[in-house]
C-alpha cells in the first residue's frame, strides 16, 4: 500500500475517535471502586490488627473462633483421661482377681490340711480297730482252746449233750482244734443230723 494512503486512513480514524467523545465507565464501577480495594479492606472488616503482635483481633460482636491446635490437644487430653480411667478400672479388677485367687489358695490349703488330718485319724482308727480285733481274736482263740481241753477231758456222752445245745459254728471251731480220736468219741453221741453237719464242715476245712 502506498505511504500516502496509510496517512489518510490514520487521520480519518483519529477524527472519528475525537468526534465520538471519551469512553465512560458504569456508575456502579465508579461508586464501588475496583475489586482490589475490597480485598484490601477485608482484613479491616474481620478485625483490627494488633500493632505489637501483628495478629488480627476478632470483632467485638463476633465470638472467638476455636484454635484448631487447642481443639486437637483438648481431644487428646480427653482421650488420655479415658484411657487412664479404663486402666485404673482394669487394675482394680486385676487386684480383685488376685485377692480371690489368694482366698481360693487359702481354702485349698485348708482343705488339704483337713484331708490329711482325716486320713491320719482314719489310719489311727484302723490301727486301733485292728489291734482291738487282734485282741478279740486272741481272746476268742484262748476261750476255744480252753473249751477244747474241757470237752476232751469230759466223758464223750456228757460232752455230746453240751454240743447238741451249742451253735454249729462254735462246735465246728472246737472240733477243729480237738484231736480226731477225742472228736470221734464225742460225735458218736451227738445228734445224728448235727453230727453230720459238723463232720461235713470239718472235712471241708481240713482239706
Amino acid at each position: 500500500m502506498p505511504w500516502n494512503k496509510i496517512c489518510i486512513i490514520a487521520v480519518i480514524t483519529t477524527g472519528l475517535l475525537i468526534w465520538s467523545g471519551p469512553l465512560s465507565l458504569p456508575v456502579s464501577d465508579l461508586s464501588t471502586g475496583p475489586a482490589w480495594a475490597e480485598e484490601e479492606q477485608a482484613p479491616e472488616e474481620a478485625g483490627e490488627v494488633d500493632p505489637e503482635t501483628g495478629e488480627v483481633n476478632p470483632c467485638p460482636e463476633c465470638e472467638e473462633c476455636p484454635d484448631p491446635a487447642k481443639v486437637v490437644l483438648r481431644g487428646l487430653d480427653d482421650r488420655r483421661q479415658a484411657i487412664d480411667q479404663a486402666q485404673a478400672k482394669l487394675d482394680l479388677e486385676r487386684k480383685e482377681l488376685e485377692r480371690y485367687a489368694e482366698q481360693v489358695d487359702e481354702k485349698l490349703t485348708a482343705l488339704e490340711t483337713l484331708k490329711k488330718q482325716i486320713n491320719e485319724d482314719l489310719a489311727r482308727l484302723e490301727k486301733t480297730k485292728s489291734q482291738k480285733e487282734q485282741a478279740e481274736a486272741a481272746a476268742y482263740e484262748t476261750k476255744i482252746n480252753r473249751l477244747v481241753k474241757m470237752y476232751a477231758g469230759m466223758k464223750p456222752k456228757n460232752a455230746a449233750l453240751i454240743v447238741d445245745q451249742m451253735e454249729l459254728k462254735v462246735a465246728e471251731e472246737i472240733f477243729l482244734r480237738m484231736r480226731e480220736s477225742s472228736a470221734s468219741q464225742i460225735l458218736a453221741f451227738v445228734n445224728a443230723e448235727k453230727a453230720a453237719k459238723i463232720s461235713e464242715r470239718l472235712a471241708f476245712k481240713r482239706n
